[in-house]
């Protein structure tokens, strides 16, 4: 399904395709659900218009399409069994919907001709540079106003145990700009920051673009998120490791880097320094993620094959959940647990395909759009941001850049 004659799309599917990407961080899929099926159901009318031209051409090969992307009819059979087989069939149609919004953006993007590969990077960038720009906001001036007023009417929203969440946001003062957290907005920078890094390495007349890494850098550092930053920490030292000959020789930045990186940590260390000591609190980021994956693994022991259905695991989180208290996740935290716990170990077995695709066909290049999807992938070893469309989406589309 590759566009190997390079032929643009149509400029009434990729108009619609720019815009879509672009106004998909700015609306949040669990506030408006409605907007949600529209937005999933039109990514996959127009992939099915794109694709379907080339059917009629015979340009898609049975035999070449099923070795080369062996790991999405894996996945997609492991959505449809799991789904048919649900123990909440309602929640895992909503599910299997978002996937084919995912796969369907995948195929589109890949459609794409070399010019409008650029397009969509910067598309996604300009939308992170306004949301970076919105998130320095909220830290610098906008949740004062917001704690002020709640004071003001005397809420209770301030007032724990009943409002830790919002009590950590506003409080501890940290940056979520349009998304439902600080770690969702943490991986959704990751990505955006690398592929600003590709236009200035491809953009001929790149000044304009220089002042985009740093913003993203600082409204990153603004979510305090330890997860987002130890895995953009982790996509340094691989870089390290693999490209020391090259950068060796470029001590001073080396210095700069390991500076920079280092004061960013111990500013989100100190200001979340009750939350990562405290490791015995119900609320506790870390030992929270050690009870998901337990309970994760406990349930995958009692449905190793077919799983419990997409999009379940809170229905039936809190009857594993082993240490008597918790208000229950819809998610394990990490990709490969939630795949297999709600789609079986078919679902396990086609990401882990997936990756080792991803890797070999990519590592070499190490190109800023493969560190984008591989940053993002690292994050949800720890995350949840692959199951959030606002995140999970652009990646797929990243990865239409990338096959």
């Amino acid at each position: 399904m590759e566009n190997k004659n390079s032929k643009p799309l149509s400029s009434l599917i990729f108009i619609p395709l720019l815009s879509l990407l672009f106004i998909r961080p700015f609306v949040s899929g669990l506030s408006y659900p409605v907007f949600e099926f529209y937005y999933e159901i039109t990514i996959i009318t127009i992939a099915i218009i794109t694709i379907m031209p080339l059917i009629k051409l015979h340009k898609l090969p049975s035999a070449t399409c099923a070795v080369k992307y062996g790991w999405i009819l894996l996945l997609s059979a492991a959505y449809l069994i799991s789904t048919i087989t649900s123990i909440n069939i309602q929640n895992s149609i909503k599910e299997t919907l978002k996937f084919a919004s995912y796969i369907a953006i995948f195929f589109t993007v890949l459609q794409a001709d070399a010019n409008q590969k650029k397009s969509i990077i910067k598309t996604i960038v300009i939308a992170s540079l306004i949301i970076s720009v919105y998130s320095i906001y909220q830290y610098i001036w906008g949740y004062s106003y917001t704690i002020e007023y709640a004071k003001k009417i005397n809420s209770s929203l301030l007032n724990p145990p009943h409002n830790i969440y919002a009590k950590n946001i506003l409080i501890n003062k940290r940056a979520i700009g349009t998304f439902p957290s600080p770690n969702i907005l943490g991986g959704y920078l990751l990505m955006a920051f690398f592929l600003a890094l590709a236009i200035l390495k491809n953009q001929v007349s790149h000044k304009r673009w220089l002042f985009a890494p740093p913003l993203i850098i600082i409204a990153l550092m603004l979510t305090k998120s330890l997860g987002a930053w130890i895995s953009f920490i982790a996509i340094f030292i691989i870089l390290f490791f693999t490209s020391y000959n090259a950068i060796k020789k470029h001590k001073v930045l080396l210095i700069i880097s390991f500076a920079c990186i280092t004061l960013t940590m111990l500013f989100i260390i100190l200001g979340r320094w009750d939350r990562i000591t405290d490791l015995g609190s119900h609320h506790n980021s870390i030992s929270m993620r050690f009870n998901y994956w337990k309970t994760a693994m406990a349930i995958i022991k009692d449905h190793p094959f077919i799983g419990i259905g997409p999009g379940n695991f809170q229905q039936i989180f809190l009857k594993y959940y082993t240490l008597g208290w918790g208000t229950g996740t819809k998610y394990a935290h990490n990709v490969f647990l939630q795949l297999w716990l709600e789609t079986g170990i078919l679902g396990f077995i086609s990401m882990l395909y997936l990756t080792i695709a991803f890797i070999t066909k990519n590592a070499l290049k190490s190109s800023y759009v493969f560190l984008a999807a591989l940053t993002f992938f690292l994050h949800n070893l720890i995350d949840i941001t692959y199951f959030i469309p606002e995140t999970g989406l652009i990646w797929w589309a990243i990865m239409g850049l990338l096959f």
